[in-house]
């Protein structure tokens, strides 16, 4: 059952906050069969033992970390998704230690972005950009090289760049904090100041705070420990996050 309530949870904060991602279960939230949900595609060549969930997010509650210690690269894809022949960018946040790189399969596999050699306990940002040709597609993540826990990726989206700007623009204007929170509160901060619109939801889509924010801090004392989505607006700035509360 808690498995149904993270994919609940996971639906909803996709549709709500990223309403153009082609992936599912980007946030590497679920598992299944010990690899996540909806991942580890055909063009998959990194065996499913060296495909683990770990409890180290960069949002949420788990990332994937993807074990590759030989110096040949291993392949880790999403479940294939049917692409339009116009240009997709793909963002994700990285960790770890080993070499990293980026591709796509199409129906041919296409040329990879030079290795970025991950050597950090800091999330960090990777953003690639692309065009494949319509059909079916799988984006591709390669690791060799790693050691320790391997490279960690948590929330990839990918999103055809025409439909790109409120995305930018959500990342931009809204942060919170502490996540997780255990002291009866969260910070909401905004790059303008302004009143916020404040909704919070549970695992299964109840609506169990709708106000108004004019300041930064947001009680949250009354929820129960768990996870929870957070809709934030300004105007027509919308944009959704998760908010684990111990």
């Amino acid at each position: 059952m808690k498995k149904i309530y993270s994919l609940l949870l996971t639906v909803l904060i996709t549709s709500a906050a990223f309403g153009q991602n082609e992936f599912t279960n980007g946030s590497f939230e679920t598992f299944t069969g010990g690899v996540p949900t909806d991942w580890h595609g055909d063009r998959s060549s990194i065996s499913t033992s060296s495909v683990n969930q770990s409890t180290e997010a960069q949002d949420g509650s788990s990332s994937v970390a993807l074990v590759a210690g030989g110096s040949s690269h291993k392949r880790f894809t999403n479940g294939a998704i049917t692409a339009t022949n116009e240009e997709y960018k793909l963002s994700y946040y990285y960790k770890g230690n080993g070499d990293l790189r980026n591709a796509f399969h199409d129906g041919g596999y296409s040329s990879y972005t030079s290795y970025t050699s991950v050597n950090t306990t800091v999330w960090t940002l990777m953003e690639y950009t692309f065009t494949p040709d319509a059909g079916n597609l799988e984006v591709i993540f390669s690791v060799r090289n790693t050691s320790g826990d391997g490279v960690l990726i948590d929330n990839a989206t990918l999103v055809p760049t025409a439909t790109l700007s409120t995305q930018e623009v959500e990342k931009a204007t809204f942060s919170m904090y502490p996540n997780p929170t255990s002291n009866g509160f969260v910070n909401i901060k905004t790059s303008n100041n302004a009143a916020t619109q404040v909704a919070v939801y549970d695992i299964l889509g109840k609506q169990v705070i709708n106000t108004t924010l004019n300041g930064e801090r947001l009680n949250v004392s009354k929820l129960n420990a768990g996870v929870y989505a957070v809709r934030l607006s300004q105007g027509n700035t919308v944009t959704t996050k998760k908010l684990m509360v111990k």
